[in-house]
């Protein structure tokens, strides 16, 4: 690749003002976390926890509120369609959770493959 191509690859990949490209550029940082190969300083790593535990106390509270309604004799205060953001919101936790155990704990590297190539023998060369 040249370098002009680069520079316009690079330019291209920054341009966030069209719908299109904003919906690009956020799946290739969703994919490049999930992909496990994003190398992230302490900093991202800790804003990536960070909005983990956002999440998981959001979602903690929530539940709790929930079913402290759920238990009191008010049946008539509780309503089944309270538990639909619940449940959004707690795919939303998962799915964090998940690209952040990605980014903390990346796979290891899989082991240098060996190359064999043909194998003669010596009964067969003569």
């Amino acid at each position: 690749m040249s370098q002009q191509k680069w520079e316009r690859d690079i330019l291209n990949r920054q341009r966030n003002i069209v719908f299109p490209d904003t919906v690009l550029n956020e799946g290739r940082f969703y994919r490049n976390i999930a992909s496990g190969k994003a190398v992230f300083s302490t900093g991202q790593k800790v804003s990536l926890m960070l909005i983990a535990a956002f999440f998981v106390v959001v979602n903690t509270v929530a539940f709790a509120s929930n079913f402290g309604i759920f238990l009191s004799g008010d049946k008539i205060d509780f309503r089944a369609w309270d538990i639909e953001p619940l449940i959004i919101s707690s795919v939303w936790m998962l799915f964090w959770l998940f690209l952040t155990m990605k980014a903390l704990f990346p796979p290891e590297p899989p082991g240098r493959k060996r190359r064999r190539g043909y194998r003669s023998s010596s009964a067969s060369r003569s």
